[in-house]
């Protein structure tokens, strides 16, 4: 699986979850190289660095309850300090196993983002909003918005942009996407994300 530098794209974590169908095969693969703990799922784990940067990912492979199908979640985060245990079975080799499932992949994923210090940017509703006509008001300020896009009934997407206390923005992504299991995976993830995002934080992001 190919690497994502996350501070290059102002990223601070990445998750996303998808269900398949395993055969005995797959399966089997997968428990060998990650047997399964006491609650029955298969942990695989990744620490490394890029350019410096710290980044953790683990991925666990579940299966649902009543059915056939396995979910798989993965985690990505920048900065942890965490590492990998020795011994433990890789995320990349996850994909490895799994690279041979042909289907497309229908995936829900959420993109965490952060942006300040000496950056500049620009989002698409200055916040703070200060509210100045309403002295009586329980609040003064709206420091955070939530937008949602559909397609029809379906959802598409939605966007969560907030300051923290510094002033600081934070975005928060939350999107679902159609994907194939190949070695491109979180690089096609990250560039949907991406491309979400810069629809509501611009200028000098990366």
């Amino acid at each position: 699986m190919k690497q994502v530098n996350f501070k290059e794209f102002n990223i601070t974590g990445l998750r996303f979850t998808f269900w398949v169908d395993l055969t005995d095969d797959l399966l089997e693969k997968i428990q060998s190289v990650a047997p399964p703990d006491k609650d029955g799922r298969c942990v695989f784990v990744d620490s490394y660095k890029i350019d410096n940067v710290s980044h953790f990912a683990v991925a666990l492979v579940s299966k649902s309850k009543g059915e056939r199908r396995y979910r798989i979640g993965v985690m990505w985060e920048r900065e942890r300090l965490t590492r990998a245990g020795k011994g433990r079975a890789s995320v990349s080799k996850l994909f490895e196993i799994i690279s041979c499932i042909k289907e497309e992949i229908a995936v829900k994923c959420t993109l965490r983002l952060s942006f300040g210090g000496t950056r500049k940017y620009k989002t698409i509703i200055n916040l703070p909003i200060k509210i100045t006509d309403m002295p009586e008001s329980i609040y003064d300020e709206i420091h955070g918005m939530h937008f949602v896009k559909r397609e029809g009934e379906l959802f598409r997407y939605d966007v969560i942009l907030d300051l923290d206390p510094d002033r600081s923005l934070r975005e928060i992504i939350t999107f679902r996407k159609v994907i194939n299991m190949n070695e491109s995976i979180l690089e096609d993830v990250v560039r949907e994300g991406m491309g979400i995002s810069d629809g509501f934080v611009s200028g000098e992001k990366r």
